[in-house]
């Protein structure tokens, strides 16, 4: 990471190399695009206005529909660091990387220039603590006579003036919120700082950086419901917000994970969620698309931890319309018991008496209740209601968008094209995550790879010029020595005890820990220092190590995922291999966890220190393999996402094979007349089409399909076949790095509602048809029925996500060439999430009827001979007043589902990937990583993830794009390291490897020799190793061994502790 103070002193003045991206927000969105472009080569300035990064997936603790814990995503190895990047931050690759700058507390000031040369000013506000001086010790917070409200906490508990923004945070350091008025006279923190780390007398800096180009990535704001006071927020304490809720409910929060009351503390036995609070109402008429879920998550979770808890939902629609949502939210309902209502609450009450919240609503309209009329008002009675707020656009927008000279939609947020999603209306600035529109994490995630991508194009002529290295276990841009080799040589250890400032020294006695460690076999030397990773520090281990002659180094200090990689940084440049250091992490497991028990702590510091010096004893050298990539991508499937994907990778110079399995490009663009938006689909496929067959670096293949892919990243080896109209079939073999998966998806068919057995019953695509076409047929219809949600027997029940939108748009067409035709639509929820909820309320002010219906009460249809021709009826019951509702239409429309494309289970077999429960290609990672699989080099886009709206799938498409560039436009990559290796010779060919590795990575090779001369032996890629460890625990035959994890080097960890117990000096009670 670059120097700030060098960025000060030195402002980038080279117009003749403009490699820099300005990336506005270091939430998620922010992350993942400055990561992108950083492995892409070019650099990013990630500007971030509070102290730390994160944003506010840093304040969740869960997330739907997995239930992962945010702590467990934290290394590049998950997708792009840590979904709270509070865990672990020098893990975080874009807090180390070494083409990234991170400005936390900077505004932008000004922006001139256009795409490709903008000049920007921006503001940087002190912090008043240097985060490279600061040792996370906490002492300035503990003698702080300041406190305010948590930020972080929403208020819901304190926090000193000067202290860390949260529990960890990026970087991992403590700051001055401000400096009042007491801090000059106080000056207490300054005094027992052991690093001189504060500076009460910091200034404010202005810097000037030299952009190609800058990506929006900054957020949203939750609605503030204080502005709705009939529901009490701010006057009756327990009704709290969602994301207080999420405070609540998270370990790191003030009440550790437990969910209290915030009037006296106690345990709530019945919890509400009031839905669409600062949505879906006339100030906001748009849809916050994530408030359904993540209320349902708060819900589950505390189901989970008290299954006594009674939740209940009042909701407008439950809209689960994603990936695996609608089996959650089926989960929630019928599983964990929670209750749904129907009804949107006016006004909340409190009784003086109890404490409690009162909800008044008509009774019977209970989810699935089929009750007839509106009923009594029915008064329920809670400990705590949750308000599930709305989505708002960022407080910077308007500001922002003046300096930038970009517009705003009605609504508050970034204006975009509707095929250019991630563009805004001025070149050179794309937008990326809920500024744009209201989005849930995984969205973020894809249109922040997906600007990078659109960066990426703009600046193809400077992808890898900032080179760094991946053959070590840490980023460097910087050139190693060259390792000796110590393989003739005996281990010779050196032991260094760090007292981190006093963190593990006042606690844990090091220089009794250094003499024991003296006495252990292999030991030259050791030593206690005072700090060890500050450069004063690091400069003093380096000669002491290279004095003492060792091969090996014990660091006794904190922990690992934070510090590893900068002492194995130090032992390659005293040319060693990386691997040949271990960290032992005595401040968190010996010194913070023994506060009060010096001596065992000193004791157990011994034996880890023991076991360390013996794990590293055992410790081999391991290298990476160097490959040269193929410059050229596969991309399979020639529709939007396809076309989309190729474009984005040839505009940045690199070959595309883009193959077809029909006569034409276009896909399912070729069958949408007209969207929602009024923009014309036709006139993108024409333009997608042009501009891929113009393409001087996309090769097209059409009538081909892909029947064999082998190989790993880097060098995939492709077999197609193409079969020409005549019958004649050739084969061809290419080459190539990366390849993107964009196969579609389809409409399905089947016999629902009477279906193919009457002309007058078709499917949405078919009457789209028809209002394209024959608009002359659609002027004489009286009366059409839409029917939504219609499941083929025996399906899987999934939202197809796009239905709602595409019948209301269809409705809305029939309406404006036929305004007096009657238009009803029948429906189970309407799903016209975001801005889309317009069309909406647009089709309502027309006059479309909407009439609900349950899973358990459909529609029925009936075919009736009337005179020469049969009368078609559709009869429904409405449950709101209790009456069956009959209609005799012209024509009855159905939304069918939309199912992978024909064909995708067979290659995800050819590819050895996944495919969900639905049929689609299943994702590593739902959030975290949606458009990648395990497999490194192999990405998915469009509608083979996923139902989609074309601009939903080409905004994918631009995601897999962008990571498919941070491979092809590396000099070389680094591959392996940490893997499972095969001894052939103790292989028996059992499969159990094969059957257990839930990668499929490991494969028999017959050109090898097992055990007894057998024929074959299992063999596993270092290139696709996971290093997850499973085959070695399950091989009977102990033939596969973890590098770095080996059994010797696991063993010294087992058995019994070897340090004694002695009244003085090392060692402590029993």
């Amino acid at each position: 990471m670059i120097d700030i103070s060098q960025l000060q002193s030195q402002p980038q003045t080279n117009t003749d190399r403009v490699d820099s991206v300005l990336v506005i927000g270091g939430g998620v969105g922010g992350m993942r695009a400055a990561i992108d472009l950083a492995e892409a080569g070019l650099h990013a300035y990630l500007l971030e206005a509070t102290p730390s990064l994160g944003g506010r997936v840093a304040q969740l603790g869960f997330m739907f529909p997995t239930h992962d814990c945010v702590l467990c995503r934290g290394t590049s190895d998950h997708g792009f660091g840590c979904t709270r990047p509070s865990i672990s931050p020098a893990l975080l690759d874009h807090n180390r990387h070494p083409n990234i700058t991170v400005l936390q507390s900077s505004e932008l000031v000004s922006c001139e220039g256009e795409a490709g040369d903008f000049r920007v000013k921006l503001h940087r506000q002190p912090v008043f603590v240097d985060p490279n001086l600061c040792t996370n010790c906490g002492r300035c917070a503990e003698v702080c006579p300041e406190e305010r409200p948590s930020g972080f906490q929403l208020g819901l508990s304190s926090r000193k003036a000067i202290d860390k923004s949260a529990p960890r945070s990026v970087p991992n350091a403590f700051y001055l919120l401000e400096l009042t008025d007491r801090c000059e006279d106080c000056a207490e923190c300054l005094k027992v700082c052991p690093t001189n780390a504060i500076d009460i007398h910091a200034q404010p800096a202005d810097l000037d950086v030299h952009v190609g180009a800058i990506i929006l990535a900054m957020g949203f704001q939750p609605f503030n419901p204080a502005e709705m006071p009939e529901l009490g927020y701010g006057r009756i304490p327990d009704v709290i917000t969602s994301m207080q809720y999420e405070r609540l409910a998270s370990r790191s929060g003030p009440t550790e994970g437990i969910v209290r009351r915030i009037s006296d503390g106690a345990i709530p036995k019945r919890i509400a969620w009031l839905q669409c609070i600062g949505s879906r109402d006339q100030r906001h008429p748009y849809c916050s698309t994530i408030c359904c879920m993540y209320a349902t998550k708060e819900a589950m979770l505390a189901k989970q931890r008290n299954p006594d808890v009674e939740c209940q939902i009042f909701t407008m629609d439950e809209r689960a319309f994603n990936k695996e949502y609608d089996l959650y939210y089926q989960q929630a309902r019928d599983h964990f018991g929670i209750q749904y209502t129907r009804c949107r609450i006016s006004a909340i009450d409190e009784d003086p008496l109890t404490g409690e919240v009162i909800l008044r609503f008509p009774a019977g309209r209970m989810h699935e209740e089929a009750a007839p009329g509106q009923g009594p008002i029915q008064e329920e009675r809670f400990d705590l209601i949750v308000l599930a707020v709305g989505i708002r656009p960022p407080g910077a927008a308007v500001e922002t968008a003046r300096i930038l000279g970009i517009q705003l939609n009605q609504y508050g947020f970034c204006e975009t094209d509707k095929f250019s999603p991630l563009s805004t209306s001025r070149p050179g600035v794309f937008v990326c995550g809920a500024f744009a529109s209201p989005k849930e994490i995984a969205e973020t995630i894809l249109d922040a790879s997906g600007a990078a991508a659109e960066a990426m194009r703009l600046m193809h002529e400077h992808l890898g010029g900032r080179t760094f290295n991946r053959a070590f276990p840490f980023l460097t841009h910087n050139e190693i020595p060259d390792e000796r080799s110590v393989a003739l040589e005996d281990p010779m250890i050196a032991v260094a005890l760090c007292g981190c400032g006093g963190e593990i020294s006042r606690t844990v006695d090091l220089e009794n820990v250094a003499i024991f460690a003296s006495t252990l076999p292999g030991v030259v030397r050791s030593k206690a220092f005072p700090l060890l990773c500050f450069q004063a520090g690091l400069e003093e281990l380096r000669s002491w190590f290279e004095e003492s002659g060792a091969n090996r180094l014990v660091i006794g200090a904190c922990s690992h995922r934070t510090h590893e990689p900068l002492f194995q940084r130090l032992i390659s440049e005293c040319q060693l291999n990386p691997y040949l250091v271990e960290l032992v992490n005595v401040r968190e497991h010996c010194s913070w966890v023994h506060p009060n028990d010096p001596r065992g702590a000193t004791r157990k510091t011994s034996e880890l220190i023991r076991m360390g010096v013996e794990r590293v004893r055992h410790a081999r050298p391991i290298h990476k393999i160097e490959r040269q990539p193929a410059r050229a991508a596969l991309v399979v499937g020639g529709g939007p996402s396809g076309m989309t994907a190729a474009l984005t990778i040839a505009d940045a110079g690199f070959d595309v094979h883009l193959v077809e399995r029909e006569g034409e490009l276009g896909g399912n663009l070729h069958h949408i007349y007209f969207v929602a938006e009024a923009e014309n689909p036709q006139r993108l496929l024409r333009d997608l089409v042009n501009r891929v067959v113009a393409h001087d670096h996309i090769f097209v293949h059409l009538h081909t399909e892909l029947v064999q892919h082998t190989g790993s990243v880097g060098d995939f080896r492709a077999r197609l076949a193409k079969h020409t109209p005549d019958g004649a079939k050739s084969e061809t073999e290419i080459r190539h790095s990366v390849t993107i998966l964009a196969t579609g998806g389809s409409e399905s068919s089947g016999e629902q509602f009477l279906l193919g057995q009457d002309p007058r019953i078709m499917r949405q695509s078919e009457f789209e048809q028809i209002l394209a076409h024959q608009p002359e047929r659609v002027t004489k219809l009286n009366s059409v029925v839409m029917i939504q949600c219609v499941e083929p027997e025996g399906a899987v029940e999934y939202c197809s996500r796009i239905c709602c939108t595409n019948t209301i748009k269809n409705a809305l067409r029939l309406k404006i060439l036929n305004p007096g035709c009657q238009v009803v639509i029948l429906y189970k929820n309407i799903i016209t999430y975001g801005f889309r909820e317009a069309y909406y309320l647009e089709a309502r002010k027309r006059g479309v009827l909407f009439v609900r219906y349950t899973k358990t009460d459909l529609p029925r249809l009936s075919l009736e001979l009337a005179g020469a021709r049969k009368k078609l009826s559709v009869d429904i019951n409405e449950h709101i007043f209790g009456k069956t509702l009959t209609f005799e239409p012209d024509m009855v429309v159905l939304s069918m589902p939309v199912i992978p494309s024909q064909g995708t289970n067979d290659l995800a077999n050819k590819l050895g990937l996944p495919v969900s429960r639905e049929g689609y290609f299943l994702e590593t990672h739902l959030k975290m990583r949606p458009m990648e699989f395990h497999d490194e080099g192999i990405y998915l886009a469009g509608m083979a993830h996923y139902p989609k709206f074309i601009e939903e799938a080409m905004a994918h498409a631009l995601a897999a794009s962008g990571r498919a560039l941070t491979i092809l436009s590396r000099p070389s990559l680094q591959l392996g390291g940490v893997v499972a290796q095969v001894d052939p010779q103790r292989c028996t060919g059992c499969l159990t490897c094969v059957r257990t590795c839930p990668f499929g990575i490991p494969e028999m090779r017959y050109d090898q020799v097992g055990v007894g001369a057998l024929g074959g032996a299992a063999w596993i890629d270092p290139a696709r190793c996971q290093g997850c460890g499973t085959c070695t625990a399950e091989c009977p035959a102990r033939a596969i061994e973890l590098e770095h994890y080996r059994d010797e080097q696991i063993r010294v960890g087992l058995g019994q502790w070897q340090v004694p117990v002695i009244s003085t000096g090392i060692g402590g009670a029993d």
